[in-house]
């Protein structure tokens, strides 16, 4: 039988850790291990191993020698660790982005570039045999979420459809505007964290779109944007600064003309949404409330109808068993939802009422109706 006899060699094992660390992302374990198996030594301890490893891979320290080993001073090329571990965050967060996009791809539409109104969106649901054959056949029956709004964003009445076109980057330059009719971001999920860090939320779609609206400019003011593009983003930007400018003159149009809390609360007619908290009866008529005043609304709503005294508590529970929606929060920082009785299901015209809601607060969903909604 044949002996096997294997030697080390200090800096093949330390640069091969360091591959896998740098270049190939492999875990710090793997690494950790691979450079632990050359310290076999009882002179020092497992922690201050620990510490050697961490100075190998920085490019502080090195291992020199063929199976006795000495640890030298390197130095040649110092990364420290923390740096990979950035790498490795922003990595992680993009492809959270990217898995974001694709589930919530509407939430990355830009409304400023798209030529159509997005709050109208729905899938595309009117295409002619030959077109419902080739996305069928590319993608099969059922779309997803992603490919719903990049052919919803690039329809119209005499376009020709083919199911390539739902691909990205089958436009050239020629072919599609370069804001892509809202689609810049969907495909520019670094740009995304590099914009907002992370993916959209409620707290951060404003933000994005106005730190994108900075980045656009940027790229007509550098030279980066030349031509017809810059005067799409020129376009693009003017419409923001419309919309803008037009939504906070409603804003301040709503604080002057909004009713206190107790007023607001105590009126038992139909209102056109004057707060984001209220009651939508079966027919779809909405009834603003201030935060937590459901109950009190409740209460005048059925002491007008049926001209009967209910205690506070007691009106909101006949309303709800009544087929009555709730949009409320317990939390005034956080997001409204959608409250319906579990075993039933709201009226069309309280879908309707719903999605109005959603446009008019400027809403990218409304937890509790995305079921009825998909469904109807």
């Amino acid at each position: 039988m044949k002996e096997l006899s294997f030697k080390i060699q200090g800096e093949f094992v330390c640069h091969l850790a360091r591959s896998w660390f740098w270049d190939e992302n492999r875990e710090y374990e793997k690494c950790e291990e691979l450079l632990l198996s050359c310290l076999m030594t009882d002179e020092i301890s497992e922690e201050e191993k620990k510490k050697i490893v961490v100075e190998i891979l920085e490019g502080r320290k090195i291992l020199v020698g063929v199976n006795e080993l000495e640890l030298v001073e390197d130095g040649e090329r110092i990364r420290p660790l923390a740096d990979k571990f950035k790498e490795y965050q922003k990595k992680e967060m993009i492809r959270k982005i990217e898995e974001d996009i694709q589930r919530r791809p509407l939430a990355y539409l830009d409304p400023y570039s798209c030529d159509k109104n997005i709050n109208e969106y729905k899938p595309v649901d009117n295409l002619v045999f030959d077109d419902e054959r080739d996305v069928q056949e590319a993608f099969g029956r059922h779309l997803t979420p992603y490919q719903e709004v990049r052919l919803w964003a690039y329809s119209s009445e005499n376009l020709w459809y083919h199911a390539s076109r739902l691909l990205p980057g089958f436009w050239d330059e020629k072919e599609r505007k370069y804001l892509d009719n809202g689609l810049y971001l969907i495909e520019r999920p670094k740009l995304v964290y590099e914009l907002i860090g992370g993916p959209v939320t409620d707290q951060n779609e404003e933000k994005l779109f106005t730190l994108l609206k900075n980045h656009l400019k940027s790229l007509v003011n550098n030279g980066f944007a030349t031509g017809e593009k810059a005067k799409e983003i020129i376009h693009r930007n003017m419409k923001y600064d419309a919309a803008m400018k037009e939504i906070n003159q409603e804003r301040q149009e709503q604080t002057e003309e909004k009713p206190n809390s107790d007023q607001l609360n105590r009126t038992t007619s139909p209102d056109d949404f004057l707060s984001e908290y209220g009651l939508i009866d079966p027919s779809g008529n909405y009834y603003s409330c201030s935060f937590a005043g459901h109950h009190t609304k409740a209460h005048y709503i059925l002491k007008a109808r049926e001209r009967k005294f209910y205690d506070f508590d007691e009106a909101l529970d006949k309303l709800y068993s009544d087929g009555w929606a709730i949009i409320r929060n317990p939390d005034p920082r956080g997001s409204v939802f959608f409250d319906y009785k579990a075993d039933r299901r709201p009226t069309k015209r309280q879908i309707d009422t719903a999605f109005d809601h959603m446009i008019r607060f400027n809403e990218r969903t409304l937890p509790g109706i995305k079921e009825y909604l998909e469904n109807e």
